[in-house]
């Protein structure tokens, strides 16, 4: 296997982020190892050394003034003994009937399941999964589970959504700048008669790949990078007060070399809740989502911490935008411990200030512009968490009955 050595001193807190970026720009590395005076890397072939030199600077470059103070935050750990955050009345007792739905839904699945069947996770290829049986069931539980709580405890209107967006809309929400490794554009196939008749003999033949984009048309739609991007042009002719919006499906986001069939998939589900509203009204409801985040962790019985955290920037902007995440707390991670692994963040809070109102021209009833939030969690990573589990039903009455001891 090939090695590559950079001599480079990296401060600590960088290592993540740059083993990250190495495997996005070089998917044929299988290793990254580094320490505070080297990056060493193994690949299944040899690397542009140029090339690998160049990213490790410019990452380093873009993350120079970063401190180690700044990293991220613990805000709460249920492992230190300090007071959980305070879960209101309301949402509590939404919390609690969902989780009485969930339960029956998981027992439901026990009599009309198959005894035997595709009971499990089947992966398709890196970054693909296909799930069958108490799987799917489980996945479908517990995005109604959350579609549930998000109805009951802040009056949330469900938003069917398709799975792709038109790339002006995902230009105009600013993702081109903050998120554009993710992006996959869909290219139907070319309606030119002569091209088009000429696809299917290429495709067939013993050609050269790389001479597909001839036979298709110029994209205008992306696959979804974020499901809450379907939000803001819903509702930018009319007046935002208190809005808030959930929605589910699926998301797309090509890290390269870094996906698998675990926590980082090509394509995973998602159910979010989006609020429109004033900074103040938005401040009381975020402490809200904070509590019923641990909430849920706590039901499901995760060893878990949340944390603020801060998104990968691939732009000249990087540290800018890092900077602004973490002195601001706008996200905060629950991060899941996984028995074999590493923490896994399974859910975030997001607050957008008026990143998104501004470009799509939002407007409150008394003329004034709104902030925006929204709140997320990772259905597939969730089931990655219980996949273990041997009674699902049976942990989440003792989560039930943790509530009822801590009301």
């Amino acid at each position: 296997m090939p090695t590559l050595s950079l001599p480079f001193a990296l401060q600590e807190n960088l290592w993540p982020t740059m083993h990250t970026r190495l495997r996005f720009h070089f998917p044929q590395i299988e290793q990254v190892d580094i320490t505070a005076t080297e990056v060493r890397l193994h690949s299944t072939e040899a690397l542009p050394a140029g090339k690998v030199t160049s990213v490790v600077e410019r990452v380093a470059a873009s993350y120079a003034s970063i401190s180690e103070r700044l990293s991220s935050r613990v805000v709460y750990d249920p492992a230190a003994g300090t007071d959980a955050p305070a879960l209101s009345a309301e949402d509590a007792t939404a919390l609690r009937a969902a989780a009485v739905r969930l339960v029956a839904d998981l027992e439901e699945a026990r009599t009309t399941l198959p005894a035997e069947g595709f009971g499990e996770v089947l992966p398709r290829e890196r970054g693909l999964n296909v799930y069958g049986g108490v799987e799917a069931y489980r996945l479908r539980a517990v995005d109604d589970f959350l579609r549930r709580f998000f109805e009951r405890a802040h009056g949330a209107t469900e938003i069917r959504v398709p799975s792709m967006l038109p790339a002006t809309v995902v230009d105009r929400a600013g993702h081109f700048d903050t998120g554009c490794q993710h992006l996959s554009f869909v290219a139907p196939v070319t309606t030119d008669m002569e091209d088009f008749e000429g696809f299917l003999p290429y495709w067939r033949g013993d050609n050269d790949r790389e001479r597909l984009h001839e036979f298709l048309r110029t994209p205008r739609d992306i696959l979804n990078p974020a499901l809450c991007l379907h939000a803001y042009p819903l509702v930018e002719h009319r007046p935002v007060d208190n809005l808030v919006l959930t929605l589910s499906g699926s998301c797309f986001r090509d890290e390269s070399g870094n996906l698998n069939n675990r926590e980082r998939l090509r394509e995973f589900t998602m159910r979010e809740g989006v609020f429109f509203g004033s900074q103040r009204h938005l401040a009381q409801v975020h402490q809200r989502l904070v509590a019923m985040m641990a909430a849920v962790a706590d039901l499901f019985g995760f060893k878990y911490q949340l944390a603020t955290a801060t998104d990968i920037f691939f732009n000249d902007n990087a540290q800018q935008q890092l900077f602004s995440q973490l002195v601001s707390d706008s996200k905060i991670e629950m991060l899941v411990q996984l028995d074999d692994g590493e923490p896994v963040a399974m859910a975030s809070i997001n607050k957008h200030g008026q990143h998104f109102a501004k470009p799509f021209g939002l407007r409150g009833s008394d003329g004034t512009t709104p902030s925006t939030m929204c709140i997320g969690f990772g259905l597939d990573r969730v089931l990655l968490a219980l996949r273990d589990a041997p009674d699902l039903p049976g942990q989440l009455r003792q989560g039930l009955a943790r509530m009822e001891g801590q009301a």
